[in-house]
């Protein structure tokens, strides 16, 4: 064995190795930083990965049984020991290695300072801190109501939560989140079927029972899986004294889990005391019916937050709440309300403000912060605020799902996945996080995944359940079923705005404009259902909506558009302009508002600007596609851009992808077809003709079923609508 380790040495086969190994590292690294930028195929790291392993042992073959010598290549025992010069060429190999390590010590750096994107690198890092599911892990069920008044319920939930808050605040702890902690509420469960459901092996319950100026709190840690009692204890307090409450029984329960299970936490922060009980307990009623997130309930929270703040002007959470009340009251298919976002925004602003001048180490006013400023397109603004909510309190669901849609809206989209993958883990029972998934899901056509998610969140929210199984229907082309469905969710709740505006939108996509304004459940249905063919009409309802709302970055952006379908370019073009300027300047380049330049620049026959406007949406459109989103958007927006660049087969092919996947709305074709002029082209009026068919199909197999004896009980068709299928049923067969 020495003789041939000897003799490797002799023949440096192992230099040869070495030298193989760090050259194939650093053309790996090579090949891996400019794949993307020069639209490489997926495979092509795998591939050099894969040849430089086939080539490392005929490397070492080589170095074993052929020499160079100065007449060339020879065998090796052809050559006379006494007039080798393998020494020689090792000293070589020995420079060519060094040389080697420096290259690629030298790549590590500039790529680590220089190439690496080190925005990406907290968004990773928020992913590794939400899922430390190796540590100890606990959830706080919600405290019962022990008291004489049922009323007081809401008094226990905040003392559950405000625990919560503090825990998930410690580090080695993972909490689970409130809102999936909260399902089990009223819930006599078994303990170990608990923590199962929430990926958790220790469990806090307790009971709360308030009388007068008294309050007697009991809580007990439990072991989910033996349901051995690690630590209980019980504290009569003066209200006065609340949250010296809360914080010495979170320091019990860390200190009966650093005794039993070695751990070794951090302080937690105190709690933002109110200046007295009074003002806490109105938080507390705000808080408890800003989370049921109705436009009633939530109106109700602001009056609570309102008289906390009578009662204690500095009351940091107060002033957050109040900011976050009032921005849901927005009118948007995001939030509950009907006023502007200027409105909204004059109001929630100036609290949000003074909750992080009182208290700037408060998790959730920086949320809300971030909240507010992504609800006004400035997404670069809002990361760093949703990144630091995160970092003083992970179990902040809300906040990655806000975070992740951030994420997704700046062309990030496999990022916003992994983080909203990661909130659903923590927060399965969330209808928040479950909707965010769900429809991360949808956009990656995954529809065998979410039937199980479905179903859960059937459990907790029927009407969204039906919104989803409604898309899934769309995006298997069986558009009158999912028109179907959706009504059937209105029909469960009639007030839900969201449902309402879903159902609204595809009775507009099959050509029911009339009857999408009269479900649609907010006050701009006749522009947001404007007849494609009477374009001075939507120009006369974007300059209203405008003069209501001269800030609103919606209205500028409609004005803009509104505008270039008339045939107004110049005025469209400066619209378009201002529309631009209200956004982040990251964001600038990849706003579809762009495309009103590359219009006129295509009518003017500038193929150059064309281009110059449409390569960025179209490279986030790339991104998107590579991670995974495949909606009709993407392939619509791309037959409209090949055909402005003169490829026609790939614009048809794009525009044929598009139609044959889900459904659109009849402005989108007709503005479009009739500014680029795609109706003159017979391949592409054809394609528009084969699928107005199949709307034309799918309207009267809807209509069928709304006209009919049972139709639905919360919207019927009007008489002159139901007409078409009364004169398909008197036809002869």
């Amino acid at each position: 064995m020495g003789n041939l380790l000897q003799e490797l040495r002799r023949r440096n086969v192992f230099r040869v190795g070495a030298a193989y190994l760090i050259v194939g590292w650093l053309i790996v690294q090579i090949v891996e930083t400019v794949s993307d930028p020069l639209g490489l195929p997926a495979w092509t790291e795998a591939f050099f990965i894969v040849l430089l392993l086939a080539g490392f042992p005929v490397a070492l073959i080589f170095a074993w049984a052929f020499e160079i010598t100065p007449e060339g290549v020879k065998k090796t025992h052809e050559v006379n020991p006494e007039a080798s010069v393998t020494a020689t060429t090792g000293k070589k190999l020995n420079y060519a290695i060094i040389a080697a390590l420096v290259l690629a010590l030298a790549y590590f750096i500039v790529e680590r300072q220089v190439l690496h994107d080190h925005s990406e690198d907290a968004a990773s890092d928020t992913v590794t801190a939400v899922e430390k599911a190796d540590g100890t892990s606990i959830a706080v069920l919600p405290f019962v109501n022990m008291s004489a008044d049922a009323e007081q319920e809401y008094f226990s939930d905040g003392i559950s939560e405000e625990l919560l808050n503090l825990l998930a605040k410690i580090p080695e702890l993972r909490v689970a989140a409130r809102t999936s902690s909260f399902q089990f509420k009223g819930q006599n469960l078994d303990i170990g079927k608990v923590a199962e459901q929430l990926n958790v092996d220790h469990v806090l319950e307790g009971s709360v029972r308030k009388a007068n100026t008294r309050v007697r709190i009991t809580a007990q840690l439990i072991e989910a899986d033996s349901g051995f009692h690690l630590w209980s204890d019980t504290y009569d307090r003066e209200l006065t004294d609340i949250f010296g409450i809360q914080d010495e029984i979170s320091a019990a329960i860390v200190a009966a889990l650093s005794q039993t299970l070695g751990l070794v936490p951090g302080d937690a922060p105190q709690v933002f005391a109110a200046a007295n009980p009074a003002a806490y307990n109105e938080f507390l009623l705000g808080q408890y019916l800003i989370k049921k997130r109705t436009k009633t309930d939530i109106e109700a929270s602001l009056m609570h937050f309102e008289k906390a703040l009578e009662l204690d002007p500095d009351y940091a959470p107060a002033h957050a709440s109040l900011a976050l009340g009032t921005y849901l009251l927005t009118r948007s298919s995001a939030t509950y309300g009907s006023f502007t976002l200027e409105e909204t925004l004059s109001v929630a602003e100036p609290h949000i403000e003074r909750a992080l001048e009182l208290d700037p180490d408060f998790a959730d006013a920086h949320a809300i912060k971030g909240v507010l400023l992504q609800a006004q397109y400035r997404y670069q603004e809002a990361i760093p605020y949703f990144e630091e909510a995160l970092r003083l309190n992970p179990s902040l669901t809300d906040v990655r799902n806000w975070y992740s849609n951030t994420l997704g809206s700046i062309g990030r989209p496999t990022e916003a996945f992994e983080i909203q993958k990661a909130a659903y883990t923590i927060d399965p029972l969330s209808v928040l996080t479950l909707n965010n998934h769900l429809n991360n899901l949808r956009q990656r056509r995954r529809f065998e995944e979410m039937e199980p998610i479905i179903e859960r969140l059937e459990q907790l929210d029927p009407v969204r359940a039906s919104l989803f199984r409604a898309w899934i229907l769309t995006m298997h082309r069986q558009h009158a079923d999912a028109t179907a469905e959706l009504f059937r969710g209105v029909d469960l709740d009639p007030d839900q705005t969201r449902i309402r505006a879903a159902a609204a939108n595809t009775l507009a996509a099959i050509n029911l404009n009339e009857e999408a304004r009269i479900v649609w459940p907010f006050p701009d249905a006749e522009l947001v259902f404007s007849d494609p063919d009477d374009p001075a009409r939507t120009l006369e309802l974007a300059i209203e909506k405008y003069e209501k709302t001269p800030n609103d970055t919606d209205a500028i952006d409609d004005l803009a558009w509104a505008h270039l379908i008339a045939g107004n370019n110049k005025e469209a073009l400066q619209w378009a302009k201002q529309s631009l300027e209200q956004l982040d300047e990251s964001q600038r380049p990849i706003d579809y508002t762009n495309v009103i330049f590359a219009i006129d620049a295509w009518q003017r026959g500038d193929a150059d600007d064309v281009n110059k406007y449409l390569a960025p949406i179209d490279q986030t459109i790339a991104t998107n596609r590579d991670a995974g989103v495949d909606v009709v958007f993407m392939h619509w927006s791309t037959a409209l851009h090949d055909f402005m660049r003169g490829n026609e087969d790939s614009a048809a092919a794009a525009m044929e992808m598009a139609l044959s996947r889900e459904v659109m709305f009849r402005d989108w074709m007709d503005h479009s077809y009739r500014i680029l002029g795609m109706g003159q082209n017979p391949r592409f009026a054809a394609i528009k003709a084969e699928y107005e068919t199949y709307i034309d199909s799918e309207r009267l197999k809807f209509l069928q079923y709304a006209c009919g004896e049972i139709g639905f009980t919360s919207w019927k068709p009007r008489k002159e609508t139901c007409r078409p299928v009364a004169k398909a049923q008197s036809a002869p067969q």
